[in-house]
C-alpha cells in the first residue's frame, strides 16, 4: 500500500476520533470532520539521508517477542488476545494514575478541583472534590504538559530522522509514543505512559475472527477492518522507508506492528484537536481521564486567558459526582470503533446506524443509473445515516433513482446529484409519482437489515474460536456483550424506521383507496 494513500486513509479515519467544539473527540472511556488536518500529503524521504549514529542499546526487558499482524486484513495473524506491550497499565489501575497526578503537580499542573477515582462509567474517571458551578472552567493543563508533533524527543536522533522524512502528525505521534515508552524512566513522559492502558478495548484490539463473528450484522465491521488495514499499511510504510534504513535507531523488537497497534489505539481514543491552538492535535495528560456523557456539551480547548487546556462545564456537579465532557456527536458504532464502549440503549441522542442500499443489477437501466452515480462520486452500493428521528434527504434521492422507470432517464443525473449532496444548494427532492415505490424500497432494505440483527442476537451465528482461560473467557464475554449492546441499539433505530415507513405507506395507500372510492361513487351517481 502506498504511503500517501495509506496515511491519507489513516487521517480520514482519524477525523472520527477528534475532540473539539466542531468535531470533538477525546480520551479513554469515548462524523467525519468537515475539514482535514493540514498534513503532508506525500511521503518524501530526504535526498541524502545521513548515516545513523549508534545509540545506546535497549535494556533486556524491552527485547520482547511479539507476533506481528499480517499485511493483509484478508488473512490476519491469529495473535493471542492477551498479547500486549510491556508498558502501560491495566485499564482500571488507580495506582499508576495517582503517580501521574503527583508528577503533573510537580511539573506545573495547578491545584485541581477534580480527583481521579474508580467510577461506574469508564473504570477510571475524574470526580468533583467540591461543588462545581455551571459555566466553570476546569483543568488548566499548561502547554508544557501537552504532547504535540512539536514535542521534544528524548532520543533526539530518532526525532531528527522522523522530521527529516516529513512524517505527518499521526504517524509521527504514534512513533513518538513508542520511542518515549521504550526509554522507560529516561523519558519525561514515563509517568504518563505508565498510566495509559496497556490494551484498550478499541476495535484495533479485536482479532479478525472476533470482528467477523461478533459484528457480522453491524456496518461498523467494514470500517473496523479498514482501519486495522490502514494502521498495518502505515506501519509497513514506516518500516520500509525509514526503520529498515536505521535499524540501530528503530530496532524491530521495539518498533513493530504490536507497538504501533497500541500507539494508534491510544491516538484514536485520546487525541484532541485544539481549535484555539491553530487546530493542533495533542495528547493532554490528566484531561484524558475524563469520560464521555451524551448529556453534556463540554469540550476541551486551549484558553488563551489562562494559557492552559480547559473545558467549561455546562451543568453543575456535587462533591463526589463524576464530571464528564463530550467526545462529540458520535453514534454508538463510532464510539465502539475508537473508544471500545457502547452507551446504554436509548441514552445516546446522536445514535445512528449506517443504512446500506444498492442498485438492482437486474434493472434494465442499471448501467445508466450506475453511470449517473459515478459521475457524482457515488457507487452502486452506498450507506446513509439512519436515525431515530428519520433519514436524510440523500437517502430518499438514492431510493428515487433506484426505483425510477426508464422513461425518467433524463432525470437520473439530478437524482444522483441530490443523493451526493454536492450541489451548490440543498436540492429539492420531489418526485411524488415515485414516493410510494421509494418508501417501499427503503422499508424492504430496513426489514432485511432487521433480520440480520435478529439472527445474530438469537444466536444463529457461531462464536469466535478462542483458547479459553480465565482472562480470555472474561475478554470473550466482554466483547460479546459490547457487540450485543451495539446490535440492540442499532436494531432499535431500524425498528423505529420500520414503524414510520409502514404508517406512511399505509396512509398513502389508504388515501389512494379513498380517492378511488370517491371516483367510483361519483360515476355511479352520474349514471343514476
Amino acid at each position: 500500500m502506498g504511503s500517501s494513500l495509506c496515511w491519507s486513509r489513516i487521517l480520514n479515519g482519524a477525523r472520527i476520533a477528534r475532540r473539539t467544539r466542531t468535531q470533538p473527540s477525546h480520551c479513554r472511556g469515548f462524523a467525519m470532520a468537515s475539514t482535514a488536518t493540514a498534513l503532508h500529503p506525500q511521503f518524501r524521504p530526504p535526498s541524502h539521508p545521513r548515516a545513523p549514529r549508534r545509540i545506546r542499546t535497549y535494556p533486556p526487558t524491552l527485547r520482547f517477542t511479539i507476533r506481528a499482524a499480517a499485511a493483509s486484513t484478508s488473512a490476519p495473524a491469529q495473535r493471542e488476545a492477551e498479547a500486549g506491550v510491556p508498558w502501560g497499565c491495566e485499564i482500571e489501575s488507580l495506582e499508576s494514575a495517582a503517580s501521574l497526578e503527583r508528577w503533573l503537580t510537580a511539573s506545573g499542573l495547578p491545584e485541581q478541583r477534580l480527583a481521579l477515582e474508580k467510577v461506574d462509567i469508564g473504570e477510571r474517571g475524574l470526580v468533583a472534590l467540591k461543588n462545581v458551578r455551571n459555566g466553570e472552567k476546569l483543568l488548566f493543563v499548561p502547554p508544557s504538559l501537552v504532547i504535540t508533533a512539536d514535542s521534544e524527543w528524548t532520543n533526539r536522533e530518532v526525532g531528527e530522522v522522523m522530521k527529516r522524512y516529513s512524517v505527518p502528525d499521526w504517524p509521527l505521534l504514534a512513533t513518538y509514543l513508542i520511542s518515549e515508552a521504550s526509554l522507560e524512566g529516561s523519558s519525561r513522559w514515563s509517568s504518563y505512559i505508565d498510566a495509559l492502558p496497556r490494551q484498550p478495548y478499541s476495535l484495533l484490539y479485536w482479532t479478525r475472527t472476533e470482528i467477523d463473528a461478533y459484528l457480522v450484522a453491524c456496518p461498523i465491521r467494514e470500517r473496523a477492518i479498514s482501519r486495522i488495514g490502514d494502521v498495518i499499511g502505515t506501519y509497513n510504510d514506516l518500516r520500509d522507508r525509514i526503520f529498515s534504513k536505521y535499524p540501530d535507531l528503530f530496532p524491530e523488537e521495539v518498533y513493530n506492528m504490536e507497538t504501533f497497534r497500541w500507539s494508534f489505539g491510544i491516538l484514536f481514543s485520546r487525541l484532541v484537536r485544539l481549535e484555539s491552538m491553530d487546530g493542533r492535535v495533542a495528547l493532554v495528560p490528566w484531561a484524558d481521564m475524563l469520560n464521555h456523557s451524551p448529556e453534556v456539551d463540554a469540550f476541551l480547548d486551549y484558553d488563551k486567558s489562562s494559557q492552559g487546556i480547559v473545558f467549561t462545564t455546562d451543568r453543575s456537579y456535587q462533591p463526589g459526582e463524576q464530571v464528564f465532557i463530550s467526545y462529540g456527536k458520535k453514534s454508538s458504532g463510532e464510539l465502539l470503533l475508537s473508544y471500545g464502549f457502547v452507551p446504554k440503549e436509548g441514552t445516546n441522542p446522536n445514535d445512528s446506524v449506517e443504512f446500506l442500499v444498492s442498485l438492482n443489477k437486474s434493472d434494465e437501466c442499471y448501467k445508466e443509473k450506475l453511470q449517473a452515480l459515478k459521475r457524482h462520486g457515488l457507487s452502486e452500493c452506498e450507506s446513509f445515516p439512519l436515525r431515530v428521528t428519520g433519514w436524510p434527504v440523500e437517502l430518499m434521492a438514492y431510493a428515487f433513482l433506484v426505483v425510477s422507470p426508464p422513461e425518467m432517464i433524463q432525470r437520473f443525473d439530478e437524482m444522483a446529484v441530490a443523493a451526493s449532496n454536492k450541489g451548490s444548494a440543498k436540492p429539492a427532492v420531489n418526485y411524488p409519482e415515485l414516493d410510494e415505490e421509494a418508501l417501499q424500497f427503503i422499508l424492504d432494505c430496513c426489514e432485511s437489515s432487521i433480520k440480520k440483527y435478529t439472527k445474530y442476537l438469537e444466536g444463529a451465528k457461531g462464536s469466535a474460536e478462542v483458547s479459553i482461560n480465565s482472562k480470555q473467557a472474561t475478554r470473550t464475554l466482554l466483547l460479546k456483550q459490547l457487540a450485543r449492546d451495539l446490535c440492540i441499539s442499532e436494531r432499535r433505530i431500524l425498528y423505529r424506521s420500520q414503524y414510520i415507513l409502514r404508517r406512511r405507506l399505509r396512509d398513502m395507500r389508504a388515501g389512494g383507496e379513498l380517492k378511488a372510492l370517491s371516483l367510483f361513487n361519483g360515476l355511479r351517481n352520474l349514471f343514476k
